[in-house]
């Protein structure tokens, strides 16, 4: 199994963003938050195996027109076995976790990313 990555809200589209009182509404609020806590946790089982995976581009992703910069993305190893997850691509060199709960914490500056926990 590769990693599983949590959802984030969807932006409202169809709903007012806006109320009577000028306040923003509950839909929006959310989805604002959710901008504002945007690290995904991307759990790894390794329990059929080996894995490894790259990083995605650390700014503008031509793929989706999308850019990574700040985003943080945080790695947790699920499985109770002894097999290793790789992770490439950070300037730090590959990050492997091989013990349960074992974890890496990374944030993009838009260039590179960087371990930061």
């Amino acid at each position: 199994m590769a990693t599983k990555t949590t959802q984030l809200f969807n932006p409202p589209l169809r709903e007012k963003l806006v109320d009577e009182a000028g306040k923003i509404t509950r839909p929006l609020q959310k989805w604002l938050f959710t901008l504002q806590n945007q690290a995904q946790l991307k759990l790894i089982d390794t329990s059929a195996g080996n894995y490894a995976e790259a990083l995605p581009p650390a700014g503008l992703n031509s793929t989706t027109g999308q850019s990574n910069q700040n985003q943080e993305l945080i790695y947790k190893k699920i499985s109770a076995d002894g097999n290793t997850f790789t992770l490439t691509g950070a300037p730090e060199g590959p990050q492997t976790l091989t013990a349960q709960y074992s974890k890496v914490r990374l944030k993009s500056d838009g260039t590179s990313w960087y371990v930061v926990g």
